[in-house]
């Protein structure tokens, strides 16, 4: 299993490199705007990474969790929780990290959305999941998806909030031109 983090890690940070100057061009409104891009890609990047790949891990039965946590939920084994992982947490965070090289606008929402349906997930396995599938050892785990999760919501606010306030009126420039 650690050959496959550090594969991820190395994608992650190739990724990284790759296209963190697209992310400043895109973003060059403001400084504010610039550092909220570059937060919404790198945790967009990092959720789609991980839980696609802890999604698939999961599916596939690599990832070895008792049974019993699924006693009394609607799933009979790993494969659906790994595959909602995988496509919907995963691929909504990469469709995330997509679009933050396309805008500001486009990154800002579906970031927003990415960062909900994360946490949506976290609250989903506290919910669902016994007391025992939440051990002393991984609270830093929990932690570190729960401000991945937040690092997509409030930047890609910002960013949205930002972006519309920069933007001239749209009908102001047609009163401005028949003045």
């Amino acid at each position: 299993m650690v050959w496959f983090l550090a594969i991820v890690l190395c994608a992650f940070l190739a990724i990284l490199i790759k296209w963190t100057r697209r992310v400043l061009f895109v973003f060059a409104g403001t400084p504010l705007l610039r550092i909220c891009g570059v937060a919404l890609f790198v945790a967009s990047v990092f959720v789609a990474m991980t839980a696609v790949g802890g999604g698939i891990t999961l599916a596939m039965g690599v990832d070895k969790f008792p049974a019993g946590w699924l006693i009394g939920t609607p799933f009979h084994s790993y494969l659906i929780p790994g595959l909602i992982l995988a496509v919907v947490v995963g691929g909504s965070a990469a469709v995330a990290a997509v679009a933050t090289l396309r805008g500001p606008d486009a990154s800002a929402l579906t970031s927003m959305l990415a960062g909900a349906i994360l946490l949506g997930w976290l609250t989903g396995e506290r919910l669902i999941l016994p007391p025992a599938a939440f051990s002393r050892q991984f609270w830093w785990l929990e932690a570190m998806y729960i401000a991945a999760g937040l690092m997509m919501l409030a930047p890609g606010l910002t960013a949205w909030w930002v972006s519309r306030r920069h933007q001239p009126a749209r009908g102001n420039s047609l009163r401005n031109r028949v003045s």
